[in-house]
């Protein structure tokens, strides 16, 4: 039962809106030219923080498996060379505490 929910078209939609937090965000405000400065600020600490309290919070009240909450940080990982410096790195970590802190506050 567990493998077909985690093979299901609710994972798809998972990794669909993953990939595009953190791959297709930092293409956009790569292309409207905005400083270093401003896409960390923004995408690091703005918009992939809401984004991993957001899904860990729909992933732990909708009871679905806790697997899900991997995919952005890992999707993260294959990205941030593309678009960000070494230091980077280390926010997929900060990602999936938060992630699963949010998960944690759901789960009774």
């Amino acid at each position: 039962m567990a493998i077909k929910r985690i093979f299901s078209i609710t994972a798809l939609w998972y990794l669909a809106i993953a990939f595009a937090i953190s791959l297709v965000v930092p293409i956009i405000f790569a292309e409207l030219d905005f400083s270093d400065v401003q896409k960390i600020g923004f995408v690091l600490f703005g918009i992939n923080v809401v984004y991993a309290i957001l899904s860990g919070l729909i992933v732990g009240i909708k009871k679905e498996p806790a697997i899900y909450l991997l995919f952005f940080p890992i999707i993260y990982l294959l990205g941030v060379k593309l678009f960000f410096e070494s230091y980077a790195y280390y926010f997929s970590l900060v990602y999936v505490v938060i992630t699963y802190l949010a998960y944690g506050i759901t789960r009774e």
